[in-house]
C-alpha cells in the first residue's frame, strides 16, 4: 500500500488545482514526490481555507465537526459518490457484524446535530440526544423488532442507560447493541455499561467529519485483545510502554484511509495523519493532522508479545491492520482525562454517581480535578471519601459539584472539554496556510 498511496495522491493532485499550487508554493514539485513523507502535514485550519477552493453547490452534504478542539471547527464534504459508498460500506459493516439483513433491526440514531445513519436493512429511528424520546421509542417500538442497535456518544449512552433503569427498562432482557463513538472510552467503561447491559453487547468506532463515518472499528479480536492489555499491565508495557491508561484498538481497511504516525516535540505519543484514498472525494485529505494520537501496531509483533507472555495468539496474521489509539494526548502534568477515565469507571460506586463529566485545571501548585455529580446525588464525606481513596494513585486535588453548581455544564450537543486550557489557545500562534481560495 505504500508504493499505490503515492500513486494515488498523484492522481487527486491532478483533480485538485489549489492543492498543486499550496504545495508548490512550499518548494514541492508533485511530479517528484517520491514518498507521503515529501508532503507537507495539514490540519483544521487547512481544511476551512480548503473548502472554498471546491465548488460547494455541487455538495451534497456538509458535515460540521464536533468542536472538539474549541472554537476551531471544520467541515467535511461528500458528494454524492461518496455518500452512496458511505453508505454501502455502513450497510455491509452492519450485515456483516449484526446480521441485520436477516433479523429485524430498529437503529436508535442518538448521535448530536444533523448526524445522519442510514440503512437500506434497519429501520432507523433518529432520535438526536433527547433521552425521554429514546425510551420512548424503545418502549413503543422495541418489541416489534429481532433486535436495537443504539448509535451515540458515551456520556449520552452513559446517561440513557442509567436514567432506563429508573424507568424500569429491563436491559439485560431486550435483544440491545450498543455502538459508541465520538469520544475515546476507556475499557472500564465498557464493562460499567456491560454489568447493567449484558456481556458483549458495547462496541465503539471512530470517525470524524472530515473523513466520515465509521472508518475504524472494533472487531471481536481487537476487543479480546484490549481486555486483556487492560487486565495485563505487563503485556500493556511490552507492546505500548509505559502508559497510565489502556488505549482503544481500531480495526481499518486501508483501501479506504491510509494512516500514518509520527513523532512531535515534547509529547509522549505520535500524531495520528489521515490520508483518504478515494481520487474522487469531494474534498480529500492528505496528511490530515485531526489531532488524535496513536500507533500502528502489526500483528506479527502483537502474537509475539502474546505467546511471549504465556497466551495464545489472537490475531489472524492476514487481517486488518490495527491502530492503538490513545485519545487527544492533552494533559497536565502528565495526567491524561484518559487516565481519569480509567479510574471512573473502574468503581460502579464512582461510575454510577457522576455523569461523567469532569475537568482538569493546573492549580497553583497541584493539579485540580471537578467532578460533575448527578442530579440525584450530593457531595457528601462518604462519597469524597470513596473518590479519595480511588484516585489516590494520582496527584490531583479533588473538587465534587452537584449537578448545578458545575461550571462546566453538560450538554449532549457537544464536546465535553476535559481539560481547562485557559487563554493558551488565543495566544497560540496559527500557522498562515498558503492556499488559494478558489479552484
Amino acid at each position: 500500500m505504500r508504493d499505490d498511496i503515492v500513486k494515488l495522491i498523484k492522481r487527486i493532485i491532478k483533480k485538485w488545482p489549489a492543492y498543486r499550487r499550496f504545495i508548490e508554493g512550499k518548494g514541492i514539485d508533485p511530479l517528484k514526490i517520491d514518498s507521503i513523507s515529501d508532503l507537507p502535514v495539514i490540519d483544521k485550519q487547512f481544511i476551512a481555507r480548503a473548502i472554498h477552493t471546491v465548488p460547494l453547490f455541487k455538495v451534497k452534504n456538509i458535515v460540521p465537526s464536533s468542536g472538539s478542539t474549541g472554537a476551531d471547527f471544520s467541515f467535511g464534504l461528500f458528494g454524492e459518490i461518496e455518500i452512496k459508498k458511505a453508505s454501502v460500506a455502513i450497510e455491509e459493516f452492519l450485515q456483516k457484524r449484526f446480521n441485520t439483513d436477516n433479523k429485524k433491526t430498529l437503529i436508535l440514531n442518538l448521535l448530536p446535530g444533523a448526524i445522519p445513519v442510514q440503512s437500506s436493512t434497519a429501520t432507523v429511528a433518529s432520535i438526536g440526544v433527547r433521552i425521554d424520546t429514546a425510551i420512548a421509542a424503545i418502549r413503543s417500538l422495541g418489541s416489534s423488532f429481532e433486535q436495537i442497535i443504539l448509535i451515540g456518544e458515551p456520556l449520552f449512552i452513559k446517561n440513557l442507560v442509567e436514567y432506563g433503569l429508573k424507568q424500569s427498562i429491563q436491559w439485560k432482557y431486550l435483544p440491545l447493541i450498543i455502538i459508541v463513538g465520538g469520544e475515546w472510552i476507556s475499557e472500564s467503561y465498557r464493562t460499567y455499561l456491560e454489568n447493567i447491559v449484558g456481556y458483549h453487547r458495547i462496541y465503539s468506532s471512530m470517525g470524524m467529519a472530515e473523513l466520515g463515518l465509521n472508518y475504524f472499528y472494533e472487531t471481536d479480536e481487537t476487543i479480546m485483545l484490549r481486555r486483556l492489555l487492560f487486565e495485563d499491565s505487563r503485556l500493556l508495557r511490552m507492546l505500548l510502554g509505559d502508559l497510565d491508561f489502556c488505549p482503544m484498538l481500531f480495526a481499518y481497511h486501508e483501501e479506504d484511509v491510509y494512516v500514518e504516525t509520527i513523532a512531535e516535540p515534547n509529547d509522549a505519543f505520535e500524531s495520528i495523519l489521515l490520508t483518504t484514498t478515494d481520487p474522487m472525494r469531494v474534498l480529500p485529505l492528505i496528511r490530515y493532522k485531526s489531532g488524535d494520537k496513536g500507533k500502528k501496531l502489526r500483528r506479527p509483533e502483537i502474537n509475539n508479545a502474546l505467546k511471549t507472555m504465556g497466551y495464545r495468539e489472537l490475531l489472524n496474521r492476514t487481517d486488518l491492520p490495527i491502530l492503538a489509539h490513545f485519545g487527544r494526548g492533552k494533559n497536565i502534568a502528565g495526567i491524561y482525562p484518559e487516565a481519569i477515565k480509567d479510574i471512573i469507571y473502574s468503581s460502579m460506586e464512582i461510575a454510577s454517581s457522576t455523569t461523567g463529566n469532569f475537568i482538569l485545571n493546573r492549580g497553583e501548585d497541584t493539579v485540580e480535578l471537578g467532578v460533575q455529580l448527578k442530579e440525584d446525588v450530593y457531595p457528601t464525606h462518604d462519597i469524597k471519601n470513596i473518590y479519595l481513596n480511588s484516585f489516590n494513585r494520582l496527584s490531583v486535588h479533588i473538587e465534587l459539584y452537584s449537578f448545578d453548581l458545575f461550571p462546566c455544564p453538560l450538554t449532549f450537543e457537544r464536546k465535553v472539554q476535559y481539560i481547562n486550557e485557559g487563554n493558551s489557545r488565543r495566544e497560540r500562534r496559527r500557522e498562515e496556510i498558503e492556499l488559494s481560495a478558489a479552484v
